[in-house]
């Protein structure tokens, strides 16, 4: 008998993604570490996390541009979680309140639309024990090709192969939830 590895979808940012990324990679003494963890009965990224001091911008509050990356890296992950390995195309930010640091935080990121090679997301930033939203962030992805990503990856440790198998079922679990949410939305 063959012995053969079942692979699942992929649950975390790091189920993919090489270990020196920013974003989620562990081994990176400067990243984020986070984990972009995928819901399943909604089709979306959400995660609480509190952004440490290495982070800051103004006194006391998380900077800027490290809360756009991280909208940017839980827009590109959910993307990959439902099937697409993409690039940022466009990203917009709305900084609607200051995110403190050391502070429980929700980052949440959702699919809004697939069109031919591209895909829209959504996320925001929310302080979970009052419900007010701190950022929002709609993005715009390119849908790379086969090709393109074979040739990103042919130094990279992760197996180029294995990276394919996971978005096919990444694929036909994204199919699946985006089926079962319009099905229910007609109820």
């Amino acid at each position: 008998m063959e012995n053969t590895k079942i692979y699942l979808p992929s649950q975390r940012g790091q189920d993919w993604h090489h270990e020196n990324c920013y974003g989620c990679g562990p081994q990176n003494p400067y990243g984020l570490h986070l984990e972009f963890p995928f819901d399943e009965v909604h089709g979306e990224v959400v995660f609480h996390a509190k952004i440490p001091n290495q982070f800051e911008g103004a006194p006391g509050y998380i900077h800027g541009g490290v809360l756009a990356s991280i909208l940017d890296e839980a827009q590109g992950v959910l993307c990959f979680h439902i099937g697409h390995f993409v690039m940022t195309d466009g990203l917009y930010i709305k900084y609607k309140k200051a995110c403190p640091l050391n502070v429980e935080l929700e980052f949440r990121a959702f699919l809004t639309a697939v069109r031919k090679r591209r895909l829209y997301t959504k996320a925001t930033v929310i302080n979970p024990l009052n419900g007010e939203i701190h950022v929002t962030s709609q993005a715009k992805w390119y849908d790379m090709n086969e090709k393109v990503i074979r040739r990103m990856f042919q130094n990279s440790s992760l197996s180029v192969d294995n990276l394919f198998t996971t978005l096919e079922a990444n694929k036909r679990r994204g199919k699946e939830i985006r089926r079962r949410l319009r099905n229910f939305k007609n109820t």
